[in-house]
């Protein structure tokens, strides 16, 4: 399963001008710097913990209830965990000589 950061992104951003909220604003709530926000809601590499304290700064964090509910049977935060695991195991390579 594929974890979509620009989709989610998209909808931090989306409930954010919703509820008129400038960027800023939102940064400062959530002790981030405006970057962070701009990286979290353009899908470009955000943590967990980024998206949790944007989240509560909007006053949305039901969304990432609502999120898990549709996810199939794997929770955000293991689906996060599994792809970061992924991405820093290196591949091994066999050196023995292939048979045949």
């Amino acid at each position: 399963m594929h974890l979509d950061e620009k989709k989610i992104g998209e909808t931090i951003r989306r409930l954010r001008i919703r509820k008129k909220l400038p960027l800023e604003d939102v940064a400062a709530r959530a002790s981030l710097s405006p970057i962070t926000v701009r990286a979290l809601e353009l899908g470009r590499g955000s943590t967990l913990s980024t998206m949790l304290k944007v989240l509560k700064a909007i006053d949305e964090t039901d969304f990432i209830l609502d999120w898990a509910g549709k996810s199939t049977e794997i929770s955000p935060i293991q689906m996060l965990r599994d792809s970061r695991k992924q991405a820093a195991e290196p591949k091994r390579v066999s050196r023995r000589p292939a048979k045949g």
